[in-house]
């Protein structure tokens, strides 16, 4: 039976981002690196570390990668527009706190120095420490000199198994730390648990990428709402006036419309993954089902307070986006429909003054038509004249005068009927 070919490719999704068992405590540490799907540098200095412990290269279609090293577990995770190294090092015993080398970057056994010079600006680094039981007299004073921040957002989770402080701050090595007591929290929970938190930081800043956007181009999007809306009032205003001129104003509507365009190339892809991002973030803090923890400010209470305003503002500005557009449409619809309206009444008075002057050729025809007679007529006669004259008028008792003047009204008629026949064949040929 012949297979269908991305089967077995869509099968393995489901398996690429699984999380080995953590036991014990320990520590998992990521490096997050921006790089809109331009991985080669990174690639290709992982793989020269690699090749230099004696390791396999990665594959540039390997999204997803974890390797055994020495004492600890290399991660790598390609992304679609970021790209992680991570280290993973567990199995130690620790009953109560963390380890005693907690958030020390000057530990050896890790390859931090290495990792420092990946060639790549760091996006996001993150410092998550797994430890025992928490200690006993943990206040949010002596949890803030631990995390090294500002301040802390903490939380019980699982049911009380377990206790999670996050700092959300950078500290001086770089990193934004996150400690995890455990209570009780088997090692297979638990690696899903370590994977729900680094994920939850990661997107909580790639989240916030897009508050970077709009606020970029925050002033740009209000001088053009500030533009059409002048355009608006102008165009009203000429509308209104039996000959008002919008001819003008369009290409000042297109100019504002092009500039808008421009925003929403710039604006569009990076909204769209912070309301991604932001979807990801609340499914992780929800999965993780956190409960008060006596004392602390809670993680969802503090993003909710610290994030929601930037995420809103997102929201924002994706909607004047909208609206603008819509503006800038209908007042392009309604100038295109008084330009509509312009062009008829100009055609309207065109077709006016071509009725006028053709009226004016008919009658300057005609004039010119009864002159031809008349001037034909007059031809017509004085030829009779030198026609009759060789004529025995006298025996006939007819005066040559009296035969012109009865020549006139017959050679009239005729160039009456010579005229009439050739305009309807003219006529004829036309209609045709």
């Amino acid at each position: 039976m012949e297979e269908f070919a991305l089967r077995r490719t869509l099968s393995d999704e489901l398996h690429a981002r699984a999380f080995h068992d953590f036991e014990g405590a320990g520590r998992f540490i990521r490096y997050v690196f921006l790089t809109d799907g331009d991985t080669g540098a990174i690639l290709d200095y992982v793989n020269a570390f690699l090749d230099a412990a004696g390791r396999a290269p990665i594959p540039a279609d390997n999204k997803f990668l974890r390797l055994d090293m020495d004492g600890y577990a290399l991660r790598v995770e390609q992304h679609t527009e970021f790209m992680s190294v991570s280290f993973v090092e567990k199995g130690h015993r620790r009953a109560t706190g963390l380890l005693a080398d907690a958030f020390d970057p000057g530990i050896t056994h890790l390859p931090l120095a290495w990792a420092r010079g990946i060639p790549a600006p760091v996006f996001h680094a993150i410092w998550l420490e797994i430890g025992g039981k928490p200690p006993r007299g943990l206040t949010p004073e002596r949890m803030t000199a631990i995390m090294d921040s500002r301040a802390i957002a903490s939380n019980h989770f699982s049911n009380g198994d377990a206790q999670l402080h996050f700092a959300f701050d950078i500290d001086a090595a770089g990193f934004s730390r996150i400690a995890l007591f455990n209570q009780g929290i088997s090692p297979n929970r638990m690696g899903r648990v370590v994977q729900r938190v680094v994920e939850l930081e990661t997107y909580r800043l790639l989240a916030l990428l897009g508050f970077a956007a709009v606020r970029d181009n925050s002033r740009s999007l209000g001088s053009i709402e500030r533009a059409v809306g002048s355009l608006t009032t102008d165009m009203a205003a000429q509308i209104k006036q039996v000959d008002g001129q919008v001819q003008q104003l369009l290409s000042v509507l297109s100019a504002q419309a092009a500039d808008l365009e421009e925003i929403y190339s710039r604006t569009s892809y990076r909204l769209a993954a912070t309301k991604a991002y932001e979807a990801i973030l609340t499914d992780r803090i929800a999965s993780l089902q956190f409960t008060r923890l006596e004392g602390f400010q809670g993680v969802r209470g503090f993003l909710g307070r610290r994030m929601t305003p930037a995420l809103d503002s997102c929201r924002a500005f994706s909607a004047r986006l909208s609206r603008l557009s819509e503006r800038i449409t209908r007042a392009g619809d309604l100038l295109q429909t008084q330009t509509e309206m312009i062009i008829q009444r100009q055609n309207r008075d065109l077709l006016r003054s071509m009725n006028a002057r053709a009226r004016h050729q008919l009658r300057l025809q005609q004039t010119v038509e009864r002159l031809s007679i008349a001037a034909v007529t007059y031809y017509g006669v004085g030829l009779v004249g030198y026609l009759a004259k060789p004529l025995p008028l006298d025996e006939w008792h007819l005066d040559i005068n009296l035969v012109k003047a009865a020549a006139v009204p017959a050679i009239a008629f005729l160039v009456w009927l010579a005229i009439r026949g050739v305009r309807a064949g003219l006529h004829d040929r036309e209609d045709s």
